[in-house]
């Protein structure tokens, strides 16, 4: 075997290559083994592009090699392309044009004089698998996943994908594929021809090896996917069909997230025109794409997810996780049952305490339930469910609670009964055992209050429902020490939970930033607007549903119950309407009523109910009239889908400056994570944050204050707000010490 460094080219177009590249080459029996080395997941940064390039080319010029496989090391093919390239060009930041790779892939991968074959072990997506598919033939392990995810960030494929993948897999599937970012196992990938061959991990490389020399000794034609019109549409008339109905789908956020338009644009020019045209076009679309607002936002929220487990001062400090082994739940209702459920799938024992027999096995029937609508769904078989099941054990004592290594309180709202739990737990549990509430607004402090040691106590505040929902928000007060806090954290790793640490306040992130969400709506109905044309404001804007809708689903009992808080503790900046609490009188409960400001059918289908709301909207209106300092009643005429946005958004990002000035969370980015993941904020928007400097602190300041004057204190603008307006800073950068507030 001999052994190939990477050359070094002194040259004035690009910088030279680094001493020890990440990607080797090793000619085994006349092939050469092109191998990507760039942990985690190889990634294809600029010197693993450059690098394959340099190796493809040194491999086709060299007479002793017949074929050449690419691989990657330590068990995967590659990730993708190199994220923080797109990071960079999204921010602004020069970065180098990679897109003549193309013409790598093109001329010397997929058409160069000797024929390629990638051994695909366990993972290729996005330019990995653009890279795969553009050599003459792939080989894969039994676990691997293929795909084109791409547009998860608001880019579409860039190495050649939009037009290899129809021709791989078939026009209809491709679509599939890559406007739902839905990859595909091995034995799928072999069935749609995909892939050609899937083989044992230890028999990968081997098994590439011999297929590349049968291509090379004409045993087996060599394939070159971009010029493959076998399994594209045999005529016009079905291509336009399947395009027509994919654009469909695609028109209703056009203006929002251009980038899955523009992917269908690439393939279509492709299937029309050829892959030569098709690959202008998708360099021109992925340009479009990329220079976007929602690729900025969909990258920001892609890194800042993955930053939120890291906190100064603790995760930095070398302490180490411990492994939670068994986590007790107390409480059995909708949210109990759904956190053990979390904890039962992802392998953590479970010990389910309930006051009573009824209420205990009604509390395991709930998980039993979320379990066999993963069956149901095809996501596990009912033996898997069984096993999972099984580890959940009902108590209706502490007596094991022994056991536990953390303990998640999740009954009622009700202070006084938390206190006597807690009293009970401290005596119950060892010394050792993390101690937490999942209350979603009461002062942690307040459940601690009858502790003899209350440091122990942290908030662990799930999102119902709780086996479903990513978010987890871990309350810190200023006596929780550092391991449990960092044990909360691993906790939320084992669990395959986002976590966001949390300052003790009142509605902590999620239920504080977005307290007058519905406090806004409910306004702009007392000044006349439509409940409905609100609702449909909202989605428009993005979210999955309105604020009446969202009240309509949570029940507006529990809505009232958790505003009641922010009157209490804020009530110079909330609106009280009697909108809410007389629908509420009228047994208007929402869904689980059968009716709220929606009417809903046995299969929960909401359809709007005018008719029926129209006294209570009168009654509501009537009440408010004395509250507003002047009419508006010609303005709301005129009021836009985007008005209507930025007149319920705008205070919730003056909230969002609060807890930042307070420092609720670590970061600002916290916050964009939070509202995404517990709100349903559109996360192509990049979280409530970013989607306020996109529109700039100055704007929202002087519409607060001008709403202040007319409608009172909910839109009274902050003083960090304020400050940002004035010296022209980001609300994620946080305004200047000492600023000037006179010019405003």
């Amino acid at each position: 075997a001999r052994m190939y460094p990477q050359p070094h080219q002194e040259t004035t177009s690009r910088p030279p290559m680094a001493r020890t590249s990440p990607v080797s080459m090793e000619i085994r029996d006349g092939v050469a083994l092109i191998s990507m080395s760039n942990p985690p997941v190889n990634a294809l940064a600029i010197p693993v592009l450059e690098g394959i390039e340099a190796q493809v080319k040194a491999a086709q010029a060299d007479s002793g090699v017949r074929a050449i496989v690419i691989t990657g090391s330590r068990g995967k093919f590659s990730g993708g392309f190199d994220i923080t390239q797109l990071k960079a060009r999204t921010e602004g930041k020069p970065v180098r044009n990679m897109s003549d790779f193309n013409g790598v892939l093109n001329s010397i991968v997929e058409a160069g004089p000797k024929p390629t074959v990638a051994a695909i072990e366990n993972l290729a997506l996005g330019g990995g698998l653009e890279v795969a598919m553009a050599c003459n033939a792939r080989v894969a392990t039994p676990k691997a996943q293929l795909g084109l995810p791409e547009l998860q960030l608001g880019v579409i494929p860039g190495f050649g994908g939009t037009q290899r993948l129809p021709r791989l897999v078939g026009l209809p599937k491709a679509l599939e594929m890559m406007l739902k970012s839905k990859p595909v196992k091995a034995e799928e990938a072999l069935r749609l021809g995909l892939v050609d061959a899937v083989v044992p991990a230890d028999q990968l490389i081997a098994a590439a090896t011999q297929l590349a020399k049968d291509i090379a000794d004409k045993k087996i034609p060599r394939k070159m996917a971009s010029r493959d019109r076998a399994k594209l549409p045999a005529d016009e008339a079905t291509a336009k069909k399947t395009f027509a109905g994919a654009r469909r789908q695609a028109k209703r956020v056009k203006h929002l997230m251009p980038h899955p338009w523009l992917c269908l644009d690439a393939v279509e020019t492709g299937v029309a025109k050829g892959s030569v045209a098709g690959l202008a076009t998708e360099q021109d679309a992925f340009a479009k794409a990329v220079s976007s607002l929602a690729c900025k936002g969909l990258v920001h929220f892609f890194f800042a997810s993955r930053s939120t487990a890291a906190v100064p001062g603790v995760t930095d400090a070398g302490l180490k996780p411990r492994v939670t082994k068994c986590v007790a739940v107390v409480g059995g209702g909708l949210m109990g049952s759904g956190i053990a459920t979390a904890c039962a799938l992802s392998g953590v024992r479970v010990l389910l305490k309930e006051i009573n027999q009824k209420f205990l096995d009604a509390g395991m029937a709930r998980v039993r339930a979320n379990l066999a609508s993963n069956v149901k769904k095809g996501r596990m078989t009912q033996q898997k469910a069984d096993a999972i099941y099984s580890l959940c054990t009902p108590c209706l004592t502490y007596d094991k609670f022994k056991e536990a290594d953390m303990v998640i309180e999740a009954v009622i709202e009700n202070l006084d009964l938390k206190q006597k739990i807690f009293a009970d737990l401290e005596r119950s549990c060892r010394s050792d055992c993390i101690l937490s509430t999942n209350t979603s607004t009461i002062d942690i402090t307040k459940v601690a209050s009858k502790m003899r040691n209350p440091e122990r106590i942290l908030g662990a505040h799930f999102f119902s429902p709780a086996h479903v929902m990513q978010l987890f928000e871990i309350i810190r007060t200023d006596a929780t020490p550092p391991q449990v806090l960092v044990d909360a954290l691993g906790l939320s790793k084992q669990i395959k939970k986002t976590p966001v640490v949390v300052g003790n306040c009142t509605g902590f992130a999620v239920n504080r930033v977005f307290f007058p969400y519905t406090m806004s709506a409910c306004l702009l109905v007392d000044l006349g607007l439509d409940p409905y044309a609100i609702d449909n404001a909202i989605r428009a804007f993005g979210m999955p549903m309105g604020p009446f809708r969202l009240g309509d689903l949570v029940g507006h009992d529990v809505g009232v119950h958790v505003g009641q808080n922010f009157i209490d503790d804020f009530p110079s900046r909330v609106y009280e309407s009697n909108l809410i609490p007389g629908l509420m009188k009228s047994g208007r409960m929402g869904e689980k009523s059968g009716k709220g400001f929606y009417v809903y059918d046995a299969k929960r289908a909401a359809t709007p109910d005018p008719e029926g709301i129209a006294a209570l909207l009168n009654a509501s209106r009537a009440a408010a009239s004395g509250w507003f300092k002047r009419s508006t009643s010609g303005e709301l005429l005129a009021m836009t889908a985007d008005d209507i946005a930025e007149m319920i958004f705008f205070p919730v990002v003056n909230e969002a400056c609060r807890c930042l000035a307070e420092g609720v969370v670590v970061r600002a980015s916290d916050l964009d994570v939070a509202s995404i993941l517990g709100m349903g904020f559109p996360p192509f928007r990049g979280g409530v944050v970013h989607w306020a400097d996109q529109v700039g602190a100055g704007r929202i300041a002087a519409r607060l204050r001008e709403w202040c004057t007319a409608y009172g204190g909910i839109y009274q603008p902050c003083p960090y707000l304020e400050d940002c307006a004035v010296q022209g800073r980001s609300l994620a950068e946080g305004p200047l010490r000492g600023p000037d507030r006179s010019k405003l």
